[in-house]
């Protein structure tokens, strides 16, 4: 416990480690001296369970060998983080991290990965972006980012600088120049930190209210960047959905998907969930099952419904194949025959499409 120094003061309410993992313990009747060593972090120590008796906060565990008392915020350190790295990602100082943490040394050897640090302690301020301006900036940040920057953006596990400068109307020279940490090629974006995705007197870029001005088509917001101007039909993209599935639910192919919508790329990989997409133009016509035989296929419909379809049906969520064929007078088999992606158990039928019924 090198955090005893050698008069051995010892605290009230914090943990000591009294056997070393893998050390024997020492013996009573040996005159040798017990051979000591550095803490390591697989020995277990009782959870502290605030940071001081009674003020409500819990320090979660295994800690650095010594934090103050009154910490109220607390960092995981990660195998080649530094106290600069992780000053900066809080905006603190280096002198104030080595205070809080007064183990990690004043070179920062003592610094433990995979064991909590303090970043902040009670009645501390997190900086603001400029001294004065009045805007607070969250922790932690990215290794560096503009000192007038007025809003933030938690960076998550697979966003890239294209998608977060496009998600908020920015391009990827303003993102890059306002974290210059990050770099030109964007390998230096941490996940989990705040970006910056506005500064002090920028005016972000706003989708327009209407496909094309004066059609009268209110486009949903958001949606995808770069969308067509003449949409007039949209959809909003859940989990699990991918291109095919999309395309074959609207009655459209991939290839007018993409087109209309060229942000998500030709191979589908930058689609958005909980954003819209364009799965009808202006002017547009759905392909009718059966070319030329004058019967209009409504949208979305099941994938691989028949081509000679006559009749109908808009499966609502809770619906059966049986419901079905029994609300038609219609055979289970003569169903899957003519929708055959819903299967013989009807495990692939979808909600809120439409189903095909009767046929020609």
């Amino acid at each position: 416990n090198p955090s005893l120094s050698a008069t051995c003061s010892v605290e009230v309410g914090k943990s000591y480690c009294v056997e070393a993992y893998g050390e024997p313990a020492p013996g009573i009747s040996s005159t040798k001296a017990a051979t000591t060593t550095t803490p390591s972090l697989s020995t277990v120590v009782p959870p502290v369970t605030t940071t001081t008796p009674g003020n409500g906060i819990t320090t979660p565990t295994p800690t650095q060998a010594s934090i103050v008392n009154n910490c109220d915020a607390f960092h995981f350190v990660t195998a080649g983080q530094t106290c600069e790295t992780i000053a900066s990602l809080y905006r603190i100082s280096q002198d104030q991290f080595k205070a809080w943490n007064p183990n990690v040394g004043a070179s920062c050897t003592g610094l433990w990965a995979n064991a909590y640090a303090c970043v902040s302690i009670i009645g501390h301020e997190p900086s603001p972006t400029t001294p004065g301006n009045g805007i607070a900036t969250p922790t932690p940040t990215q290794a560096s980012i503009v000192n007038n920057c007025d809003e933030f953006y938690f960076v998550a596990v697979g966003d890239t600088c294209e998608i977060i400068a496009a998600k908020h109307g920015i391009t990827q020279a303003q993102f890059l120049s306002w974290n210059p940490s990050v770099g030109s090629t964007c390998t230096g974006l941490w996940a989990n930190a705040y970006a910056c995705v506005s500064i002090i007197g920028h005016t972000p870029t706003k989708p327009s209210t209407t496909t094309s001005v004066g059609n009268g088509i209110a486009t949903p917001t958001p949606i995808q960047p770069n969308m067509v101007k003449n949409c007039d039909s949209f959809y909003k993209i859940k989990s699990g959905d991918t291109c095919a599935t999309i395309a074959a639910s609207k009655g459209v192919t991939v290839a007018q998907l993409t087109t209309w919508n060229p942000y998500v790329k030709s191979d589908c990989t930058l689609l958005w969930l909980d954003y819209y997409v364009c799965i009808s133009i202006v002017g547009h016509t759905p392909t009718p099952v059966n070319p030329g035989n004058g019967i209009q296929t409504p949208t979305p419909y099941q994938s691989g419904m028949t081509t000679s379809c006559k009749t109908f049906h808009f499966v609502q969520s809770g619906q059966t194949c049986q419901t079905i064929t029994q609300r038609y007078g219609i055979t289970q088999a003569n169903f899957v025959k003519w929708n055959p992606a819903v299967k013989n158990d009807c495990t692939g039928m979808w909600a809120n499409a439409y189903v095909c019924v009767a046929v020609l």
